[in-house]
């Protein structure tokens, strides 16, 4: 009986974590449908389309510009093997979600060598699922890609979306070899709003996973902090209306 408890609230503070992605892509829109940045792909993301508040909309902003000045300065960096030829680059995303980053950078030219990504099966698989229905995301990822819905997968020559749950690190190290990603190239590594989800153990574990791993990396770190400012109170309100949502859906089934 505990264990099945514990199983259960396990599974409730899964989804509400999944369900935190969500949330971001509607409110990424919502900065976007302001003017605050461009991005041509989030609204395949977002079922229903929601205006945030103005604080809201700036804390996005402020996010988006703190990855893509550290992005941007990694993939123009210049280093170059002994045979003078320029070092290629990869991107690893550790909880993903229905990010476009790597749409943009196509779009842009400036996209790495292997741009990898990894979350729940169950985001992935929908993740999948929209590569899949539009061409606006599939011609991106290319004619070679091989997308399976049903393991959540996305495999082309330069982007790969993978399932794991990241707290496994043994599922993480698999990863490796099934990305094809190469330890000793330069890679950027994104946690964007992800270990703040988690306890402290697999935090350490994770961070020690990566810094052992690879010889050259970049960290990308982002999480939420001072949750008694204007913008802290309006985060928690929209989680707590998410979170209550699907307590309600767990206890009803």
């Amino acid at each position: 009986m505990e264990r099945a408890a514990a199983d259960s609230r396990s599974s409730g503070s899964t989804a509400a974590v999944q369900a935190t992605n969500d949330d971001a892509a509607a409110s990424k829109l919502s900065c976007v449908n302001k003017g605050y940045m461009k991005d041509e792909y989030v609204h395949l993301f977002v079922r229903r389309p929601v205006k945030r508040a103005p604080i809201i909309n700036r804390g996005y902003y402020a996010r988006w510009v703190a990855l893509r000045k550290l992005l941007l300065q990694f993939l123009k960096s210049e280093r170059h093997n002994n045979d003078n030829i320029q070092t290629k680059k990869q991107i690893l995303s550790l909880g993903a979600g229905f990010d476009t980053t790597y749409f943009q950078l196509v779009n842009e030219g400036i996209a790495p060598h292997l741009y990898v990504e990894v979350d729940f099966k169950e985001v992935t698989s929908k993740k999948a699922a929209l590569v899949e229905r539009y061409s606006l995301l599939r011609d991106k990822v290319g004619p070679e890609a091989s997308i399976s819905i049903e393991r959540g997968e996305v495999l082309s020559d330069h982007y790969k979306l993978l399932s794991a749950d990241i707290r496994d690190i043994q599922k993480l190290d698999s990863i490796i070899g099934l990305a094809h990603l190469d330890p000793s190239l330069p890679t950027f590594i994104i946690a964007e709003c992800v270990l703040i989800y988690l306890d402290p153990d697999s935090t350490h574990a994770i961070v020690g996973w990566a810094a052992k791993k690879f010889s050259t990396a970049v960290f990308f770190l982002y999480e939420q902090i001072h949750p008694d400012d204007a913008f802290g109170e309006q985060m928690i309100k929209n989680l707590e209306g998410i979170i209550n949502y699907l307590i309600i859906m767990i206890v009803f089934f």
